[in-house]
């Protein structure tokens, strides 16, 4: 990606829309940035110094950009379905501006995200776009492979120990955020696409995910709903796509720097990010060796933000609804891995990467997700 897409000059008028010809009076750099897993979007860093004092306190910078877009890894991985994909981008980019601006001036204790400056739709397409923060050379996110360590892992249990705490205890307005991106029509698709999991991997996979078919249920969500209020459990804001790549660590102190890409946003049970956590980011070995440590750690955090008599539910609850809702999740799991792994697979994605490297990542994704069908298989 080298030119700049025809929409970012006009967003970087709208920013700085208080100072007269923004290009003219202010030094304004347009960089592309490459990121290599980045399936609905383009992204730019935009740097911003001011050619006179007049206008230095008007000034923002660095900025990071969002455009949405059909990328080159989803282009490499799902080339015959662009009709398809492009219905998905406009809900996905609604989701995302619609959750930055409704959250803009709430801040979550624990569960960091960038500062929102601009966000419009693809209604509006000659202006649609996300404008945050940036944290390039401050914050970056890891590979999928290995995935999370065990010190990031527990910081996310405690993030989301707070994030969910607080949208219960402030009464978030829920109803805004109901999962209906995850139609029928949705789980088709997502069911469809995993099943060519077994065609890329028929010794290990054929018949595998037509076992799990169950898992896609069109009335997944539904279904989980009423589980969630059978077993008198809180709804809760889910970001819904809790991957390695959508958590920034910053490079100096390790600890999280924000998480960002919020276009699968949804109210949902509290193991919804926790089970994607755990499924796509560690190790088969590493999951089941820990959950129920993680878990307490995530339980020990929530429970400490409400007074005793307050609580609303207990450690046994949590593995309840983690074994509940383990299916629902993971047939977005299975989705997901099965993109990685094309990713892995694909020669002219990252094509200055170790091949060795790449087709050992690729075999460490079809283990987790032999894994998530070995378990879903048992429950």
């Amino acid at each position: 990606m080298s030119e700049v897409a025809e929409v970012v000059p006009r967003i970087v008028t709208v920013i700085f829309k208080d100072v007269p010809e923004p290009f003219e009076n202010l030094n304004i750099v347009i960089k592309p940035l490459e990121n290599s897993r980045s399936f609905w979007s383009e992204c730019y860093q935009i740097l911003v110094t001011p050619k006179s004092k007049k206008y230095s306190d008007k000034v923002i910078s660095p900025l990071f950009v969002k455009i949405p877009r059909i990328s080159a890894v989803n282009l490499a991985c799902d080339p015959d379905n662009a009709e398809e994909n492009t219905k998905i981008l406009i809900a996905l980019t609604e989701r995302e501006v619609k959750f930055y601006k409704d959250f803009n001036n709430v801040e979550f204790p624990g569960f960091p995200i960038p500062r929102f400056y601009y966000g419009e739709s693809l209604e509006n397409e000659e202006m649609a776009g996300l404008v945050c923060e940036d944290f390039s050379g401050i914050g970056a996110s890891i590979d999928f492979v290995p995935g999370f360590n065990d010190s990031q892992t527990l910081q996310l249990m405690s993030a989301l120990a707070q994030f969910h705490a607080k949208t219960i205890k402030d009464g978030i307005p829920l109803e805004k955020y109901n999962n209906d991106l995850y139609d029928a029509a949705w789980m088709r698709m997502l069911y469809n696409d995993t099943l060519d999991f077994e065609t890329l991997c028929p010794e290990k996979l054929s018949g595998r995910i037509q076992a799990v078919k169950h898992a896609f249920d069109d009335d997944s969500v539904q279904n989980s709903d009423n589980l969630n209020l059978k077993r008198n459990m809180p709804f809760v804001i889910c970001h819904n796509d809790l991957n390695t790549s959508n958590v920034l660590w910053n490079k100096t102190t390790g600890n999280i720097q924000a998480f960002i890409d919020f276009q699968h946003i949804s109210k949902g049970a509290v193991a919804f990010d926790i089970i994607r956590i755990f499924c796509l980011g560690l190790s088969v070995k590493d999951r089941k060796e820990n959950t129920e440590r993680y878990l307490h750690k995530y339980y020990d955090v929530f429970q400490n933000q409400f007074s005793s008599d307050s609580i609303p539910f207990t450690f046994e609850q949590l593995l309840q609804s983690y074994s509940d809702h383990f299916n629902f999740v993971n047939a977005t799991s299975l989705f997901s891995l099965s993109y990685y792994y094309k990713m892995y697979k694909d020669t002219t994605l990252d094509p200055e990467d170790d091949p060795k490297e790449k087709e050992e990542k690729a075999e460490e994704i079809l283990r987790r997700a032999i894994g998530i069908l070995d378990d879903i298989q048992s429950i």
